[in-house]
């Protein structure tokens, strides 16, 4: 075997060996295939410029929902499911330490003697869209092949709970590769970007953001011919926004106007027990908002201690 399995004592532990190199869930972000994070934005977090991701809820749920969601690939395969398996523990690479998996469980291959090369690994998800049989997530597909890839296994799935009402999964084996490819660029981002330090490229404007949250003062940028289009387009786009508010106010005050003092408009056909109601227009409870002028007038001294610096955003305006 070139890999060796860690089984941490705690979940900080796992949290910290974790780092240490690049996770399966991380590995389609290096590729570029990961909708919620871009290499930039996870190269800042491997060198500690940004705060680890705070697990919200939906991730406890995730894995906390593991056991459900492994169970039910169980009941709909009837695989065996390994108990050892679950809980956080590392498989590392001996040649490669920075290639480290966490799988979600593992299963005893179906008419094979029980043995570390005939087990296959499970990915379990829970998520909110509706799942392509045929089309998975790219970013479902790159975790589970670099899990087998890197624990040295053939047969693998992902299996999925969509909102808690729907379980669906789909059966792979392992893409040689496909694998070796994404070592390569995972090796290359690790070696350049990781440990020689050289920041990725911004691929998106959030990006942009987090290298360049302020202007250079005095300096110009020339555009080329396909960014004067952009914004010749983008131009025609806004007035044409602008004429669509214009109209929807003018409807709106129309129907406002008909309505007067009343609560809510009715269609026609409908009964005094059960009206056919098309639109309503009710006042909001009262609350209450603190009075920052008023505060400010009888306590300047409170009110100056109290006020920080906020970084201006930068405003991107169409001339």
């Amino acid at each position: 075997m070139s890999y060796t399995i860690i089984r941490q004592k705690n979940r900080e532990e796992w949290l910290k060996d974790r780092s240490g190199g690049i996770g399966s869930s991380e590995v389609a972000t290096v590729l570029g295939l990961n909708p919620w994070e871009t290499p930039l934005q996870l190269w800042r977090r491997k060198k500690g410029i940004d705060p680890p991701k705070a697990e919200n809820f939906a991730m406890k749920a995730g894995h906390y929902l593991e056991d459900a969601v492994s169970k039910f690939y169980a009941d709909e395969t009837g695989k065996d499911i390994i108990k050892a398996s679950a809980g956080d523990w590392l498989i590392v690479n001996k040649e490669k330490p920075f290639l480290r998996v966490s799988p979600d469980r593992t299963y005893w291959i179906p008419g094979r003697p029980k043995s570390d090369r005939n087990k296959g690994i499970v990915e379990c998800k829970t998520t909110q869209m509706e799942v392509d049989y045929d089309n998975p997530p790219q970013h479902w597909f790159c975790q589970l092949q670099y899990q087998l890839g890197v624990a040295e296994l053939e047969q693998g799935a992902l299996a999925w709970l969509t909102m808690g009402r729907d379980f669906g999964y789909r059966d792979f084996t392992f893409d040689k590769e496909f694998y070796d490819w994404m070592v390569e660029e995972v090796e290359k981002f690790w070696t350049d970007n990781i440990v020689g330090n050289v920041e990725p490229d911004p691929v998106n404007v959030e990006d942009v953001l987090l290298r360049n949250p302020r202007h250079l003062p005095g300096k110009l940028v020339e555009a080329d011919a396909d960014i004067i289009e952009a914004c010749k387009q983008l131009k025609e786009i806004k007035e044409e926004l602008s004429d669509l508010d214009s109209r929807k106010k003018e409807l709106e005050d129309k129907i406002k106007m008909s309505m007067g003092d009343a609560e809510a408009l009715t269609a026609p056909g409908g009964t005094p027990a059960k009206p056919l109601i098309i639109a309503t227009w009710k006042a909001a409870k009262d609350s209450q908002k603190f009075d920052e002028k008023s505060f400010a007038a009888s306590e300047p001294n409170m009110y100056q201690s109290y006020l920080k610096t906020v970084p201006g955003s930068r405003r991107f305006l169409l001339k």
